[in-house]
């Protein structure tokens, strides 16, 4: 389990350095504010 963690981990990191080289982090600032939206409609 904690390989999986720590694979996926990895991955959405390796996505985030390639989002920001390509794009300046266009997606990645989207999928955070994405979260951040989701998080406050749970109320946590």
């Amino acid at each position: 389990m904690f390989k999986g963690f720590v694979m996926a981990a990895l991955m959405l990191l390796g996505a985030s350095q390639l989002d920001q080289y390509l794009t300046h982090g266009r997606y990645t600032d989207a999928a955070i504010s994405m979260l951040r939206q989701i998080r406050h409609s749970f109320g946590i």
